[in-house]
């Protein structure tokens, strides 16, 4: 009889354990999610943009596949399976493509925010206007992981 007690005490363990191996950290749930961004906000350049726009634009797109390749690799390290991940992407980019493409206030981190856990943040970023502007003089932008509009800007 003692030993079914203890066996039933053990049961909750077990299961909590298995929750337990599914889940991430924070920050790799962030790097997924501005991977994910980056790729979104920057794959559909809008027509006549120049080339040396659309390389900077490149750079961020592949700095976004790196991410999103290393978060789900971390993910799998956590205890996903391949479908598990698959289907977290594929929910991902539904959400990440509307805080991109809308007026942000979906979005979980701020284009500043994911761009500090970018491996090699590019110098300038690409905007509308088809020129581009240093980083560090980049306006804030706190409600879109998608670029600011910094045309108006001068530089």
């Amino acid at each position: 009889m003692n030993r079914l007690i203890l066996a039933l005490a053990f049961t909750p363990a077990l299961f909590s354990t298995a929750a337990l191996a599914q889940t991430v950290p924070d920050d790799v749930a962030k790097e997924l999610w501005c991977g994910s961004a980056f790729v979104a906000a920057f794959s559909n350049p809008p027509p006549g943009v120049p080339s040396e726009q659309l390389a900077l634009a490149q750079n961020y797109i592949d700095q976004g596949n790196k991410m999103v390749d290393e978060a789900g690799q971390k993910y799998l390290n956590a205890g996903f399976t391949e479908e598990q991940l698959t289907k977290t992407k594929a929910d991902l980019v539904t959400e990440v493509t509307a805080a991109v493409s809308g007026n942000g206030s979906s979005a979980k981190y701020s284009f500043d925010d994911c761009r500090s856990v970018m491996p090699n943040p590019p110098p300038d970023v690409p905007n509308a206007g088809g020129s581009s502007v240093p980083a560090d003089s980049a306006p804030a932008d706190t409600t879109s992981s998608a670029p600011a509009d910094t045309s108006s800007s001068s530089q």
